[in-house]
């Protein structure tokens, strides 16, 4: 065994053990060309100088560890340097850059089946998430990570999970769970010997008593934290330390003592550029400040912190913060950072896109494209306007966002957005890639709300290419995903789309019932975009049925309602459906005349696959009319567009069309 290999050992004992001065000063002995040539004494040496609070030499040589890991091809270093590097960006409040490297690392360690890995960065990903306040996503990341850790044997790992968990728990409420998980985490850091991990686990332990109203029982941890910390000194976590302390001598009714070590740590915090740890100490102070009467001051303080959480994009930190007990006007002056995308999504969620686009042009550049939640409603909103291109833009910048920062929830709902618009610009095979890429991640994540949402635009992508009885089954599972998620928006597409496909197949009485079904749920949900889409749904059934008469009335119910919601592409679908049923009655000129508007409306809203329903429809009113000319020039145009949308179903309708005229 080569002298590298025994170093290695070594430091990565001492590193297990959680020593980090013990991993510096051995490493630190050792010739500086040693630990540039060895990623992993590199790699060693950068994580310990990052727990010891020196974030720059860390930063440095994690960077050395990479480009070594990456020149050699060693890529279980390169993941390990990846996974640390964001870790090392987390702490210093760097969290979308953060996210970005543990999102990189965990793709790689998924690839390469590198369990531990996977656990580590699912692990980095859920404080990720429980910053930005979504702590089911959080959990459901530690979860992960927890299984994984297991299964590699990282009992470190495991004690992590368990303590982070009852971070989780203990923010939510639920003492008793998260008390469960902060003695498991103490119980695993006692038995794989890590001071520095047991000494994190038994302050987290201390936090849960504070919130139980128990000081003695908080005092008697942090006592046992201070004697570990005695043997393994570490700057930074006595500075955590003193956060928790003082929130017990506050428990105690030690207001001064507790403002007096708030300040102090907010000082260290500030001097050592933990710009988390600094806001959460804030946060605590201006409760402090505001139960003790210093109104002016506790104001100030919240102001601070909601400042820097909103640098961190901590949105979660933000709303329990304005939940303090602030009179009505500053809890809402706090809230105001997060009332953009509330409005957003209301306007959204009604059909108002023109409204939408007009509430996203108040924003700033910046903070839409920092915003993945903004950036998709942007996208979602230009590409129901006809704007395809730009749509497809922004639904690219949220996808990007969403995968920096690890949000997988929103990275799913942006691939199924782009889905959706590349199904619109005519681009089958990139819809399925889309489609398929978000159902298989949101199943990984048993997100079943989304999983109902891809097998919709999967069943409809089926349709197009006229495999109705795979587009049935796609549909009828998606109803069922939906309905275990009770996401009743996509119950109601999901019945409307399946209308569709037993309409093709000559099933009309199936048809109805499904369409029924979707009225039904829409008028439920009160969503009047959702119901007009599904009366346009029924007239066109109607007109298969041979009733134009009632397929004229619901398709203009259906029309009136996109018209006011400013919904021009659906209102350009509206029409044509309004004026098949039009030719049906004999009214051919009309009819015609219709058509011929959707097509110019659809070329410019960029909808091939709208242009080239309205050529068919088209064509088939000029053969009836005994127009064989006109009609064929129409349909070998119209088979031209289906052909490069991969609609072979359509292509089919206009070969027996052409075939019968010839």
């Amino acid at each position: 065994m080569g002298t590298s290999s025994l170093v290695v050992d070594k430091a990565q004992e001492l590193s297990a053990a959680g020593r980090h001065s013990d991993v510096v000063q051995y490493l630190g002995a050792r010739e500086r060309s040693e630990l540039e040539a060895s990623p992993s004494l590199a790699l060693l040496y950068g994580t310990a100088q990052a727990r010891l609070g020196r974030p720059e030499e860390g930063l440095r040589w994690l960077d050395v560890a990479l480009d070594q890991a990456r020149k050699r091809d060693e890529r279980v270093v390169e993941r390990r340097a990846l996974n640390a590097r964001g870790a090392t960006a987390l702490v210093s409040g760097r969290i979308d850059e953060a996210a970005d490297y543990f999102t990189q690392a965990m793709m790689v360690a998924s690839r390469e089946g590198d369990i531990a890995t996977t656990g580590r960065c699912s692990n980095n990903l859920g404080i990720v998430s429980n910053l930005r306040g979504r702590h089911a996503e959080a959990i459901g990341s530690w979860e992960i990570a927890l299984a994984a850790f297991g299964r590699a044997g990282v009992r470190q790992g495991v004690a992590e999970c368990h303590h982070n968990l009852g971070i989780a728990y203990r923010e939510q409420g639920a003492l008793d769970h998260a008390l469960t998980e902060a003695d498991r985490a103490v119980a695993e850091a006692e038995g794989v010997g890590d001071l520095t991990l047991r000494a994190l686990a038994l302050r987290g332990r201390a936090e849960i008593h504070v919130l139980r109203g128990d000081p003695r029982l908080a005092w008697h941890e942090l006592d046992e934290v201070r004697q570990i910390r005695s043997q393994v000194p570490h700057v930074m976590d006595q500075a955590e330390d003193l956060r928790v302390a003082a929130a017990v001598m506050a428990l105690e009714g030690d207001d001064v003592a507790a403002e007096r070590s708030l300040r102090e740590v907010i000082e260290r915090a500030e001097a050592h550029r933990r710009p988390q740890l600094r806001a959460e100490a804030t946060r605590d102070l201006a409760a402090l400040l505001r139960r003790t009467g210093k109104l002016a001051d506790a104001e100030a303080a919240a102001r601070t912190a909601r400042a820097i959480f909103t640098e961190l994009g901590a949105e979660g930190e933000i709303r329990n913060l304005a939940a303090h007990q602030w009179d009505a006007d500053f809890a809402a002056e706090l809230g105001r950072s997060l009332e953009p995308l509330h409005e957003a999504q209301e306007l959204a969620d009604a059909g108002r896109y023109a409204d939408l686009l007009g509430y996203l042009g108040e924003r700033s550049q910046q903070e839409l494209e920092q915003s993945p939640m903004l950036a998709l409603l942007c996208g979602m909103g230009h590409s129901r306007l006809g704007r395809l291109r730009v749509g497809q833009g922004w639904a690219t910048v949220a996808l990007q966002r969403a995968r920096a920062l690890g949000d997988r929830t929103l990275e799913v709902r942006a691939l199924n957005v782009c889905g959706v618009i590349a199904l619109e610009r005519g681009g089958i095979d990139e819809a399925t890639y889309f489609f398929a890429r978000a159902q298989e991640e949101a199943m990984h994540d048993n997100d079943m709300a989304a999983v109902g949402r891809c097998a919709n635009n999967l069943g409809a992508i089926a349709h197009l290419q006229g495999d109705y009885p795979r587009a049935v089954g796609a549909h009828i599972r998606a109803i069922a995903a939906c309905q275990k998620a009770h996401y009743g928006r996509g119950i109601a597409e999901a019945h409307h789309n399946l209308a569709i496909a037993y309409r093709e197949q000559g099933q009309l009485d199936a048809a109805m019932e499904a369409a029924d079904a979707a009225v039904r749920e829409a008028e439920r949900l009160d969503d009047r975009q959702l119901k007009a889409q599904a009366l346009a749904g029924r007239a066109e059934i109607l007109i298969v049925r041979g009733e134009p008469e009632l397929a004229i009335r619901e398709a203009e119910r259906a029309l009136a309602v996109h018209r006011e919601l400013g919904d021009a592409v659906r209102e350009a679908e509206d029409l044509r459906i309004l004026a098949v049923a039009l030719g049906v009655m004999g009214k051919t000129a009309d009819a015609e005349a219709t058509l011929r508007d959707v097509i110019e409306r659809a070329t410019a809203h960029q909808r091939p696959l709208l242009v080239a329903v309205a050529q068919r429809d088209l064509a088939q009113l000029l053969a009836r009319q005994g127009q064989v000319a006109a009609a064929t020039e129409v349909a070998r145009t119209a088979r031209a567009a289906f052909e490069r949308l991969g609609a072979k179903a359509e292509i089919e309708t206009l070969d027996a069309l052409l075939a019968s005229r010839a």
